[in-house]
């Protein structure tokens, strides 16, 4: 009957433009969590499933929820009462931001994808946080908090923008996410280029070596790369991010595409071969001490035994919760 009730609401809800349906879909959840007061149900363990520990974190599942659904810090003890184990929220910025144009996301639901150009809409990081602090009373996963630069901030003073957030989100975060993968910030891809990635990832040392020793935890630090990336910067990225303190990676984001007109970057089943492929070429470059967090068209159980084959340790979806609803963790899970 839940199932039944479920394919009714998500048969109404894609008549909306996606970003409606996603907001009426997360202010429901929300409600639904507030009068339910399901303050630790995300700490039931699903059979069949098993702890991940990592450095001093500990998951209930391997299970957890892609940056982009929580831009605003809003929704993650929601989201985890349905049984995710973390929850990504942003990707935060630090001055609000709008976004790019309408309309910016269109369902392929033939294929089972999504192509969006959103382009790091969110509150900011200051707001950012003042929401992870009043929400994560309700909270008992682990949650990451993913940042990125300002659409106006040039290449060349990104650091600047990083180095901000990651002051500013440090204390309420369980893990930080560095986004430099996203390819709806025109240029962001560029930091990959050893020109500017050398100097962003020497910053981000010398701020996070301050951070850490001033804190009772060290924040892991992990890098999301693109699937798009070559053989030899790849390498690269990875050899410079382990020796920058990076604690590991998430394989992958969006991949770029065009999809009914629409240039951006594509999630779901259009990704799934390519972010598979980006997955196999970083495990080979990672000694076991290094977390692997795979992303990117993932919506079956034998998917997540697949990404863990090549590697991963944590599995994090996004487009397959868009199409599916709540039932995907209990397919995924169970």
């Amino acid at each position: 009957m839940k199932n039944y009730f479920y394919n009714i609401l998500l048969a109404t809800l894609r008549i909306l433009p996606p970003e409606i349906a996603s907001k009426i879909s997360l202010f429901f959840l929300k409600a639904y969590f507030k009068v339910l007061n399901r303050q630790d149900s995300n700490s039931f363990r699903y059979s069949g499933t098993q702890n991940v520990k990592f450095k001093h974190l500990n998951f209930n599942n391997p299970l957890g929820v892609a940056a982009g659904l929580d831009k605003e810090g809003n929704y993650f003890p929601a989201l985890a009462s349905l049984g995710f184990s973390f929850v990504e929220v942003g990707t935060f910025t630090p001055k609000k931001q709008k976004g790019n144009e309408y309309p910016r996301i269109k369902r392929n639901i033939q294929e089972k994808s999504l192509i969006n150009r959103l382009g790091f809409n969110n509150p900011g990081i200051i707001s950012g946080v003042e929401n992870i602090k009043k929400n994560k009373r309700n909270f008992s996963g682990v949650l990451g908090v993913s940042i990125g630069k300002n659409k106006t901030t040039s290449l060349d003073r990104a650091f600047e923008d990083y180095l901000y957030c990651l002051k500013a989100c440090y204390e309420v975060s369980d893990y930080i996410a560095v986004n430099i993968s996203s390819p709806n910030t025109i240029g962001l891809r560029d930091l990959t280029k050893e020109t500017y990635f050398s100097d962003l990832m020497d910053e981000i040392k010398k701020e996070y070596e301050i951070l850490s020793s001033k804190s009772k935890v060290k924040v892991p630090l992990i890098l999301k790369l693109s699937p798009d990336e070559d053989d030899e910067n790849t390498k690269y990225l990875v050899e410079k991010s382990l020796e920058s303190n990076f604690s590991g990676f998430i394989v992958s984001n969006t991949t770029k595409g065009e999809y009914m007109g629409m240039q951006g970057g594509l999630s779901g089943k259009l990704l799934k071969e390519k972010s598979l492929t980006m997955l196999k070429k970083v495990n080979s470059y990672l000694d076991k001490e290094s977390l692997l967090i795979s992303s990117g068209g993932i919506s079956s159980k034998e998917d997540i035994e697949e990404r863990m084959d090549n590697g991963a340790k944590l599995i994090q979806i996004y487009t397959s919760f868009v199409f599916e609803g709540p039932p995907v963790v209990d397919k995924l899970l169970n």
